[in-house]
């Protein structure tokens, strides 16, 4: 018992300063989104239907998780065959994280006993501001058809646009930053029916935005020779879509159509396009990604059940109605300001590598996600001459509760290997792509200082470093969550950080100006964030089988940084190493 509790309490240190002590807004910083291949609604009935069978989905899966039928995962590769923690997988349905003055919260609703197969159960159903509590199962009536699921959302979708009065977007002010949220929660929970809103709205499965369009403005500069994109909705291209999952396109959209508090968001708009935005703190992306693709293949593998019109001999969803004062009214303008300007900042750029995929990679005797990373490297570079702090993510569940640990990828190897493969240039080396249009350049003799030899053999090098570091990590021998630890032990013995802590090599350590991470799907979908500093980059890649799709985000604010350019330094990163490593 002391040793779990010792494992509890050093969860709770990286929960604390990964999540929880953050005082910035959730969207764009924290929350990722998720595009999944848009549908084709031909009327509003399209949609309802759609979202009854997603949430039909979300009950099953619900059902498997309170009778504790979960398989067990376990390790595929490095030390094949361990167990896996799988407590993040039962923290996704019914969860919720509650704002704090100084550090947040999480409501993780108990595990039900699997006697207990009449459990009420529902889902908050938002619509043009308005929420709606949508009872899926209850003990009076069991648990609802698909049919009559369909006629719940029906009823929404026909009575958000009827109302008298617009309703008071409170679902803006989840997106303010933590402690001015926590205070204007404290305000609004003055009034008991406010507190009911609040407790409906944790205590369901999850929520469910409904949507409408954002407009073709909110995509992303381009540059000469991308790929064009792979899914559309109307004239919304990949990046438009992951816009809307992100952060919802701004007050005058979506962004009031959140709950960003909520641990699963799934969005629906009336176009087609549709996808998730999940709050981070109670789970990684392998848990949230696996739910849905299999719901999706589901929807996807067994045709629609067409029994004629939705059943609407149910009572409509209830209301719920917000009882606003005067403080909290003024708070929505100052939101959406807020909002608005962080939503303007984002540069964000979803980019499909079409030159190859991990096929080819493997076919180099080279693990994917190290390849990928040490492009990162290289394109980063290209562009600045130097290397950063690198966040990678990686899985240490073969621990109790284990989460993640961090993989450096910025080693010397790369550094030696990127300076060898620019041929000695600094920051700026000119891209190949560049020069396409440049006749005079493209006749010049290009010499090469370094042999191809001698550049494969310094990318085994990159590659060696890579994987033992990737290795250590997954097997609990990182260097991140140790010196966390220690920091945090240092803190609560002596009240005081010990020197190491404060010393200005540290700090830089902390800073990744570059924060990765491999979000692999076996639909065709993909997922993105914004970076983790103001003047950084995030990037987010799911390796395909003969391409690669990129998520890469910047902010505009910074003057050093571009997330169109950062990609084209990517294209040209990977296709140089696949001209050193074919053959």
């Amino acid at each position: 018992m002391f040793r779990v509790s010792m494992i509890l309490q050093a969860y709770y240190y990286w929960l604390n300063d990964m999540y929880m002590n953050v005082r910035i807004p959730l969207p764009i910083n924290s929350n990722p989104g998720m595009v999944f291949p848009p549908r084709h609604f031909r009327t509003v009935h399209d949609v309802a239907h759609f979202a009854a069978r997603l949430l039909d989905g979300i009950l099953e899966h619900k059902e498997m998780l309170d009778s504790g039928e979960l398989p067990l995962e376990r390790a595929a590769s490095r030390e094949k065959n361990q167990p896996l923690c799988m407590a993040q997988y039962y923290r996704l349905l019914g969860s919720c994280r509650r704002p704090g003055v100084e550090r947040d919260s999480q409501f993780l609703p108990p595990r039900k006993p699997s006697t207990d197969i009449d459990a009420d159960r529902h889902v908050v159903v938002i619509c043009r501001n308005q929420m709606y509590c949508v009872v899926l199962q209850a003990s009076d009536r069991g648990k609802l058809s698909e049919s009559e699921i369909a006629s719940q959302i029906l009823y929404v979708l026909s009575d958000a646009p009827c109302l008298p009065a617009k309703p008071a977007p409170v679902g803006l002010l989840t997106a303010e930053p933590r402690t001015r949220w926590a205070q204007d929660r404290e305000e609004l929970q003055l009034d008991e029916r406010n507190q009911r809103n609040f407790e409906l709205i944790e205590t369901a499965l999850l929520v469910l935005c409904l949507d409408e369009p954002l407009g073709v403005n909110f995509n992303a500069r381009g540059f000469s020779g991308a790929t064009p994109t792979m899914h559309t909705a109307g004239d919304r291209d990949e990046t438009n879509m992951a816009h809307e999952m992100i952060h919802g396109g701004g007050s005058e959209f979506n962004s009031g159509n959140r709950w960003f508090d909520k641990t699963m968001q799934i969005i629906i708009c009336t176009d087609g396009s549709w996808g998730l935005c999940y709050e981070h703190s109670t789970s990684e992306g392998i848990a949230v990604v696996q739910l849905l693709e299999k719901i999706y293949k589901s929807i996807v593998d067994r045709p629609a059940d067409d029994n004629g019109s939705p059943q609407h001999h149910l009572p409509p969803p209830e209301r719920l109605e917000w009882q606003v004062n005067a403080q909290v009214q003024q708070r929505f303008s100052q939101a959406a300001i807020t909002v608005d300007k962080a939503i303007d900042n984002l540069d964000f750029y979803v980019y499909r590598y079409k030159g190859y995929g991990k096929n080819f990679i493997k076919s180099c005797q080279v693990s994917p996600d190290v390849y990928i990373q040490l492009a990162l490297q290289l394109a980063h570079f290209k562009l600045y001459g130097h290397l950063v702090a690198t966040y990678e993510s990686a899985s240490t569940r073969r621990f109790l509760h284990g989460r993640v640990d961090c993989i450096r990828a910025a080693s010397s190897e790369a550094l030696e290997w990127a300076k060898a493969m620019c041929q000695g240039e600094g920051a700026n080396v000119p891209l190949e792509s560049d020069r396409e249009d440049d006749e005079e350049d493209a006749r010049k003799v290009k010499f090469s200082i370094y042999s191809k030899d001698h550049l494969r053999e310094l990318f085994r090098c990159a590659v060696a470093r890579q994987t033992e570091v990737m290795v250590k990590n997954i097997l609990g021998n990182g260097i991140d969550i140790p010196l966390l630890g220690l920091r945090e032990a240092c803190l609560e013995v002596t009240g005081d950080l010990h020197e190491l802590f404060t010393d200005e090599s540290y700090k830089i350590s902390q800073c990744f100006l570059l924060s990765t991470s491999q979000v692999a799907c076996s639909t065709d979908s993909f997922m993105g964030y914004g970076p983790v500093t103001p003047r950084g980059y995030g990037c987010s890649y799911n390796p395909q089988p003969e391409q690669i799709v990129f998520c890469v985000s910047a902010f505009y604010a910074c003057e050093d940084t571009s997330a169109s350019r950062y990609a084209k330094s990517l294209q040209d990163s990977l296709d140089i190493m696949r001209d050193l490593l074919q053959n």
